[in-house]
């Protein structure tokens, strides 16, 4: 059985013959200059490059660099094979990354012995890089079904709300889109940010599950005291995702949950609440929550009020444009018009 292949840098197969029975279970391929390496190196999967020094005309400090500049061929190990000892140049190809630096004078076992070792602690690093790449799956997975458990809770208080929260995540979606394409806070906004802000989404209500029915679903306006338990959803809400997860790993989409729920109700100017944070205070994600949140408000029949216009709606939020809402995505959200009223109306 084939147990992997190794790439042989030398002109002179005779230096080598002596590991030829070694690495019979191996498919070896030999080139002699850099280029031909380079190439091949790149255009082939290889679990080993070993080099040897007395490769005439090869400038192997050059070679390493090289391999180890080049993003296809930087994780391949590398073994430097030298007929002698020398002690600055094997300093130099270690700083340069080489796995090992082995002298040919050593017996064929041992070098042999060697260039196992490195084969066999590539591929145990693969294996857990691999493991944990899966656990990383895995807690995705998990989160995403705890969003989208804790969304149906909501749901389950309020249809109306339950329909809020998947439009809203849909406009938080626009957006997003949006300002990438403005280049708008590119720096924070990677592929990463973006898809964690469009999970969390559906959760920045998750606080109003701790609000009674009496408020929640009241058909007038609410007492200043009703307004202020109201009020305490998204504080609450913050605490609850917070402390029901808490010490599960590689949690963006958490954090940016937490974001969210506790301040898609602050306000630019630092009216807002509940801790009356301003402008680049309020985290980009509740930023545009935020203006999710007050559209979709605006343009849905509730039980304490009828739907607003369309053209209304736009209008109080150009209007609010620096005061409540950040300017930049006031900016977006105004210029994907079309697109919001599709998603709202879908």
């Amino acid at each position: 059985m084939i147990r992997g292949r190794i790439l042989i840098v030398d002109n002179d197969c005779n230096n080598l013959i002596v590991l030829k029975d070694f690495l019979k279970d191996f498919t070896v391929v030999i080139r002699g200059n850099l280029r031909e390496t380079m190439q091949e190196a790149a255009s082939n999967h290889y679990d080993l490059i070993i080099i040897n020094m007395q490769t005439r005309g090869l400038d192997t400090l050059n070679l390493i660099e090289s391999l180890k500049r080049q993003s296809s061929t930087i994780f391949i190990p590398v073994i430097v094979l030298s007929n002698g000892v020398n002690s600055a140049l094997e300093d130099k190809a270690f700083d340069l990354g080489v796995d090992d630096f082995i002298n040919l004078k050593s017996s064929v076992s041992t070098i042999c012995s060697r260039i196992f070792k490195v084969i066999d602690y590539q591929r145990c690093l693969r294996e857990i890089s691999e493991k944990d790449a899966f656990a990383e799956q895995k807690i995705e997975a998990m989160q995403k079904k705890i969003i989208e458990s804790f969304a149906s809770i909501i749901e389950g208080r309020d249809y109306s709300t339950g329909s809020h929260i998947k439009r809203t995540a849909a406009y938080v979606n626009l957006v997003l889109r949006g300002l990438l394409k403005k280049r708008y806070y590119e720096d924070v906004l990677d592929d990463e940010h973006c898809e964690a802000c469009v999970a969390a989404a559906p959760l920045h209500d998750i606080g109003k599950i701790t609000v009674s029915d009496t408020i929640l679903c009241k058909p007038g306006r609410l007492t200043i005291d009703e307004f202020s338990i109201m009020q305490t959803h998204a504080e609450k809400g913050g605490q609850m995702i917070a402390e029901t997860l808490t010490g599960m790993e590689s949690s963006l989409i958490l954090a940016t949950a937490v974001d969210m729920a506790t301040y898609h109700h602050e306000k630019w100017n630092g009216t807002g609440y509940p801790y009356s944070l301003k402008g680049d205070e309020i985290p980009l994600s509740a930023r545009i929550m935020s203006i999710a949140d007050v559209f979709d408000a605006l343009v849905s029949k509730r039980c304490y009020k009828p739907a607003m216009s369309y053209d209304e709606a736009f209008r109080i939020i150009s209007s609010e444009s620096g005061k409540h809402f950040d300017p930049k995505i006031t900016e977006v959200f105004l210029g994907m018009r079309d697109e919001i009223v599709a998603v709202s109306e879908n």
